[in-house]
């Protein structure tokens, strides 16, 4: 992952101390596991392995009698047990939600940390947070993690681009502090405007843009499509400066005027895909975030145990109550705001069908839980670490393996984002890996039973975070 080069210039001030509770790790003789199965990450595991965690970084892994410790290593025995990948998370939106309120005054660096925290709680390693993030604090949370200052998920913080009033979801436009880069998007209006943006973007060290394609916001009248002179310059200039661009775009008509442009990454899948799109897809060597898991997930979640570990009294009284389940900050609307059932069903089983056919064709799908997104109906999805394993579960239940849904979530996201240090169990890679009770690929709802999570070396302190949320 690149140095912050510009971000570094740009804050002087000293840092804040950690601010999440986590065991030290050895620094110096480093730790030897062994005895777990390892999911690499790759689609591969190997039975009975060790690996030798030092400096932050896998040093070694293999079969358990190829492994030799350096001098002096801690031996930690995981024998019974599995390990995969820590998740990374290609589609998030970070700092806005908080539980029993929404909206751009949530937006703190205590609440964004908060969020980083959680995600790392459910074994999430890494959240690339798309388009939504004020800047400023967003970059100072995202360099003091990198000094090692701050716990929790490896923040990736990606800034959006955007038709003037409006692209992103109505729930975000509507909100008062929503509007430029302190909100998290930039209005574009020509090629010139936006090629601009992206160079101001690469000289703080962004690694990823965001570009809204749609216009969803008729609140507010916006009914222009950003315009394919705008998006062919932003994808010319981050070419330039080494910037992955991640497009949104929901129908099959531009997906395929966004791949012809040279987009590798779209977030939603298009309903009715065609060979066209499939043939450019595979030409393009494209990524896609589907985002499926909404529709299949269980509507009483809530009453999941494992939910349960993270949120307090008032976040269940608020859920188990059908008059307060709607959107947050607005009551009463409950469940009888859900969408026609007959028109959910139908929408369910073409989605179902398409996600089988691309599965079967080989498409790159990617993990992007879209967590934090704000209320749209009801409170589920916007819940951080818990709806990546909801996610997971919904690839599962569409047509992928286990294996296939892993690679999905670990190595392929961050192939896609150039994220070269972080997705398998590698030498040379961060030491950020889940243990587990069980194998999922046995059963994908075993990435439930989580024994411990290690991010950068250092075990996450998991009963100290459930204790400090649900007291």
């Amino acid at each position: 992952m690149r140095v912050l080069c510009g971000a570094l210039l740009f804050f002087t001030t000293a840092c804040a101390g950690p601010e999440t509770p986590a065991a030290q790790g050895r620094a110096d003789n480093g730790t030897l596991f062994t005895g777990a199965r390892v999911i690499v990450g790759d689609g591969t595991a190997i039975e009975d392995a060790a690996f030798v965690v030092q400096d932050d970084l896998i040093m070694q892994v293999g079969k358990g009698g190829a492994i030799h410790a350096p001098p002096g290593a801690e031996t930690v025995d995981l024998t019974g047990r599995t390990v995969m990948p820590a998740i990374v998370n290609a589609h998030s939106h970070l700092g806005w939600e908080k539980y029993t309120s929404w909206g751009s005054e949530n937006f703190t660096r205590e609440n964004l940390i908060d969020h980083l925290n959680r995600h790392a709680y459910y074994g999430v390693g890494t959240v690339i947070s798309t388009g939504s993030d004020k800047e400023e604090i967003a970059l100072q949370v995202q360099l003091e993690q990198r000094l090692g200052q701050i716990g929790g998920a490896r923040y990736v913080m990606s800034p959006g681009m955007g038709t003037p009033g409006g692209g992103p979801n109505p729930n975000f436009t509507a909100d008062k502090g929503w509007w430029g880069s302190a909100g998290g998007m930039y209005e574009v209006t020509s090629p010139e405007e936006a090629r601009k943006i992206v160079r101001a973007e690469a000289a703080k060290g962004v690694q990823i843009l965001k570009i809204w394609v749609d216009a969803r916001d008729e609140r507010r009248g916006a009914k222009v499509k950003l315009q394919p002179e705008i998006y062919r310059a932003i994808l010319d200039e981050a070419q330039i400066h080494d910037i992955r661009v991640l497009a949104h775009a929901t129908t099959l008509e531009d997906h395929k005027l966004l791949l012809r442009a040279g987009v590798r990454r779209l977030i939603h899948g298009p309903s009715d895909v065609d060979d066209e799109w499939i043939a450019l897809m595979r030409q393009r060597n494209a990524f896609l975030i589907p985002t499926v898991g909404g529709p299949y997930r269980d509507r009483k979640f809530f009453e999941d145990p494992f939910f349960r570990e993270h949120v307090s009294a008032a976040v269940l009284t608020r859920l188990s109550d059908p008059a307060r389940r709607g959107p947050i900050g607005q009551q009463g609307q409950g469940d009888a705001a859900t969408v026609n059932p007959t028109a959910a069903e139908e929408g369910r089983r073409r989605r179902a069908r398409d996600f089988a056919r691309m599965n079967d064709a080989g498409i790159q799908m990617i993990l992007g839980a879209d967590v934090g997104f704000g209320p749209t109906g009801t409170v589920v999805g916007t819940f951080f670490g818990y709806s990546e394993h909801m996610e997971l579960a919904a690839f599962v239940q569409l047509g992928m393996t286990p294996a296939q849904a892993i690679v999905a979530a670990t190595k392929r996201p961050a192939q896609a984002f150039g994220l070269t240090d972080v997705g398998t169990i590698e030498q040379g890679k961060s030491a950020d890996f889940v243990v587990l009770d069980a194998n999922p690929l046995d059963d994908i709802a075993n990435t439930r039973r989580i024994f411990k999570v290690y991010l950068r070396g250092k075990e996450v302190d998991r009963a100290a975070l459930r204790a400090a949320w649900t007291k």
